[in-house]
């Protein structure tokens, strides 16, 4: 499956300052199908009319459905709707990515965290950003270098990962193993997320498909 017959959703702000976004053009430049759910123009995000989004439609035929765990800060309407679109992408067959990002004030991950946790059962990626790592090792009282592995046996997600720019390192802790794979090209984590979206519904299965979405090949 080529990279352009991979269709995904994202919901995020309209300004496409936030993280799901930012993964949503850089899935585009690589040709998948993309669309971004939002407020309505001339709408305040933070008040949004959640209950005007038809996720049925949007969803359908959508491999990912992206979002970061910021975006429940944003306001009780946006965090209405994110919460809609994974229910309703299990529905549909999108499988729901989250993000957990950094929230623009660092004391309230706990809070972001806490509603992905509520949330985590229907999780297919997790992707934890690498400034989180440290903070959200602090919360789970574990090792940063024990945190994905941690997450996804608490959780029984079946992907959580991260990209190490620094190292060029992309870690997956999957269902049939783990992935340490170092990258020759100089990439961003949510660039390197796309990537790994992209090829992952066509890269095969057990840890060489893994391994393969990962590398980006």
């Amino acid at each position: 499956m080529a990279a352009s017959e991979v269709r995904i959703v994202a919901f995020g702000r309209p300004e496409r300052d936030d993280a799901a976004s930012a993964v949503l053009s850089a899935a585009a430049e690589r040709g998948a199908r993309t669309r971004l759910v939002t407020s309505a123009p001339g709408e305040d995000f933070a008040t949004m009319d959640h209950g005007a989004i038809d996720w049925r439609s949007t969803l359908d035929s959508a491999h990912w459905l992206v979002s970061s765990a910021s975006t429940a800060l944003d306001g009780a309407s946006p965090r209405y709707a994110w919460g809609a679109g994974m229910t309703f992408g299990e529905l549909e067959g999108a499988r729901t990515v989250m993000i957990v990002d950094m929230p623009s004030n660092p004391l309230r991950l706990a809070e972001s965290w806490g509603a992905v946790i509520e949330r985590i059962r229907q999780v297919h990626v997790l992707f934890i950003a690498p400034d989180a790592i440290d903070a959200l090792s602090a919360l789970e009282e574990v090792s940063a270098a024990e945190l994905l592995q941690r997450v996804r046996h608490r959780g029984l997600v079946p992907h959580v990962c991260t990209y190490l720019p620094n190292e060029r390192t992309a870690l997956v802790e999957h269902s049939l193993g783990s992935v340490n794979l170092q990258l020759t090209a100089v990439t961003q984590p949510l660039e390197w997320l796309a990537g790994f979206l992209c090829g992952l519904p066509s890269a095969g299965p057990g840890q060489a498909g893994v391994e393969r979405a990962a590398g980006g090949s």
